[in-house]
């Protein structure tokens, strides 16, 4: 054999053995790190390095990612690169920057004026391509098929591991959300009542189920005064952590006013509405039903914001809790109407939140206020906990399956018989 042809495969073995090593690096690497600069880093010199290229870069549109070597763009430059290299791969596996249509005019005299010859799609998706774009080598020659084959091979493995990162920091995230979730339910599971309040003439009951770690609804038992008992049931806008968030400040809201305003039922809600629109600049808004049990002679007072209309059920049949005004956010000084029910032994009143109307069974009807109403008639004489738990239970063989689509909250107030426990 000639001794040209010799040094020539010689040559040829050391190159391939160079990039073989690159891809080796590139890959070890990889697996030692999940961080994208760091990949992008060890990509870009395990490819410069072996092809002799002073300067490359790469633009994946569908994640967002443009890194460069080599060069150096402004702003308007980046955006035309960003988005010219695109168009100018659509379709096509690669693309030589000095024979880009017209069209083309401005990224062909941009690319070439930072010497990048050559765009390369790495992506499989011919439509949503990945672009890679090439300098000439050191030695001021073209690359050639070869080169073009290991820029792929080594692309492809840089890609996967991009891949593997952004499924990685998926779960990451996932798994921290979940975490904070977490918390965020013990803290609002600690700021619900305990336990309920023992009253001489009330039996009460609730039933609360949130569909997500934390939930909009909120409930709560104030502080008692001259035997007057307040409770309020509330239904904050949305679902999840910032509607859990919302009713936890309302619950400060609520409390530090119930000092003052316990027994003006309709002035409590007017200032809670005034603060809760001051707090959420009227971007968020909260239905709220607002009682106080008199117990010393059975009696309810109410107001209702906006709220899911509760039942009074007695023996002369249902009433509806409907006087109040609009739902509290919308508008600062709202003027709220309060109004006094008296009660007897037997009378159950139940108050709701729209989970309990709005659950549905397969065919999409709902449950609603009828449901509710024909149910307590017929169960008038149970306690209130079995009246709670009856409630769901029928919900829920009525729903078939089908998971609750909002928060499920029940409040049910049973007024005891004449000498009862």
């Amino acid at each position: 054999m000639a001794t040209g042809e010799v040094k020539r495969l010689r040559k040829e073995l050391k190159f391939k053995k160079l990039q073989l090593n690159s891809i080796y690096e590139l890959s070890s690497a990889m697996q030692a790190q999940f961080d994208v600069d760091y990949v992008m880093r060890i990509f870009f010199s395990s490819l410069m390095a072996p092809l002799g290229l002073s300067r490359t870069f790469l633009y994946d549109r569908a994640n967002g990612l443009f890194r460069k070597r080599g060069f150096v763009l402004s702003a308007e430059e980046s955006q035309l690169l960003k988005k010219g290299s695109a168009r100018a791969l659509s379709g096509a596996a690669s693309a030589k920057v000095e024979e880009l249509p017209e069209s083309l005019a401005g990224l062909q005299k941009l690319l070439l004026a930072r010497k990048i010859h050559t765009l390369l799609n790495i992506s499989e998706k011919r439509r949503r391509p990945v672009v890679l774009g090439l300098g000439r080598k050191f030695n001021l020659r073209d690359l050639d098929q070869e080169d073009f084959e290991f820029a792929h091979i080594l692309s492809r493995f840089m890609l996967v591991e991009l891949d593997i990162i952004r499924y990685l920091a998926q779960i990451l995230e996932k798994k921290k959300l979940e975490h904070e979730m977490k918390i965020a339910r013990t803290i609002q599971q600690s700021l619900l009542p305990q336990e309920r309040p023992r009253l001489e003439h009330y039996d009460l009951s609730v039933i609360y189920e949130p569909i997500q770690e934390v939930g909009g609804d909120y409930y709560d038992f104030l502080k008692r005064r001259k035997n007057i008992q307040p409770l309020v049931l509330a239904d904050v806008e949305g679902k999840g952590l910032a509607a859990a968030l919302l009713a936890a400040s309302c619950q400060a809201v609520f409390h530090s006013m119930n000092e003052l305003y316990l027994f003006r039922p309709a002035q409590f809600v007017g200032k809670a509405n005034d603060f809760i629109h001051e707090i959420t600049r009227g971007r968020r808004f909260i239905t709220l039903f607002w009682m106080l049990l008199n117990d010393e002679t059975p009696a309810l007072t109410y107001v209702n914001a906006g709220h899911s209309v509760p039942l009074l059920v007695s023996r002369s049949g249902v009433r509806r809790l409907d006087a109040g005004g609009l739902l509290l956010g919308f508008t600062p000084r709202v003027a709220y109407e309060e109004r006094t029910i008296p009660l007897a032994g037997g009378d159950v009143v139940c108050v709701f939140t729209d989970g309990v109307l709005e659950a549905q069974n397969p065919t999409g009807a709902e449950f609603g206020e009828a449901s509710i109403a024909d149910y307590l008639c017929a169960n008038r004489q149970r306690t209130a906990a079995e009246l709670g738990d009856g409630l769901m239970r029928r919900i829920r063989a009525f729903g078939r399956g089908v998971k609750l689509r909002d928060d499920f909250t029940v409040l049910i107030v049973k007024v005891r018989e004449t000498g009862s426990a």
